[in-house]
């Protein structure tokens, strides 16, 4: 996912280094490219965004760019490690885990 939408400086043309998510540690990626990415990217670019958020972000947070509901959706594409996995299938009540 590096790349999209990233001038020489490796920022979004309206992104500055403090519009930064911390919850991508090994991604440049602004707030507002995430909202655009979970709002009209692909299923695959969206759960990209959903994992970053479940494996690196504060609670708050979370609920912030997501909803439980995106979340149960995109489970089955969600790259979370498996006893992450199953404490959010526990939490959200998703049937089945499904490990990408």
């Amino acid at each position: 996912m590096t790349g999209i939408g990233r001038n020489r400086d490796g920022l979004g043309s309206r992104g500055s280094v403090s519009d930064l998510l911390y919850f991508f540690p090994e991604h440049q990626v602004t707030r507002d490219e995430a909202r655009r990415l979970l709002a009209s990217g692909t299923e695959t670019e969206r759960a990209w965004v959903v994992s970053h958020l479940l494996r690196y972000a504060q609670w708050e947070d979370i609920w912030e760019f997501t909803s439980r509901e995106d979340v149960r959706e995109l489970f089955p594409l969600l790259d979370l490690p498996e006893n992450l996995r199953q404490k959010w299938a526990r939490m959200l009540k998703v049937e089945s885990v499904v490990a990408p």
